[in-house]
């Protein structure tokens, strides 16, 4: 199965720029999801999932978004993450998403 790996780690606290997922078909060619509801899943290893609304951003070339709200990693650890979207009769998953959450020096200032 493919996977995105996002190389830099997240902190705990943090309020990163919002995650963007392009759908692709099999040819590489974006699937139009316009019309469809997206959704962010994410888990720490094999821990319980969450899962928020997200945006479809760009629907013509297939693209959906989470913004991140600072409350998403609570603690340090692997994490996998997924988009979905659907219209009712169709329904798409991202390729697994993972990255690292590594805890802060000190707590997370409020700015």
């Amino acid at each position: 199965m493919s996977k995105v790996t996002i190389s830099e780690p997240y902190v705990v606290g943090e309020k990163p720029s919002p995650l963007v997922y392009q759908f692709l078909d099999s040819n590489g060619a974006a699937i139009n999801i316009t019309g469809y509801t997206a959704k962010f899943q994410w888990q720490e290893r094999d821990g319980a999932a969450t899962s928020a609304s997200a945006t479809v951003s760009d629907g013509p070339n297939g693209k959906a978004q989470y913004t991140f709200t600072g409350n998403e990693f609570s603690t340090a650890g692997h994490y996998r993450a997924q988009f979905w979207v659907g219209n009712g009769t169709n329904r798409y998953a991202s390729v697994d998403i993972v990255f690292t959450v590594v805890l802060p020096v000190g707590t997370a200032p409020s700015i």
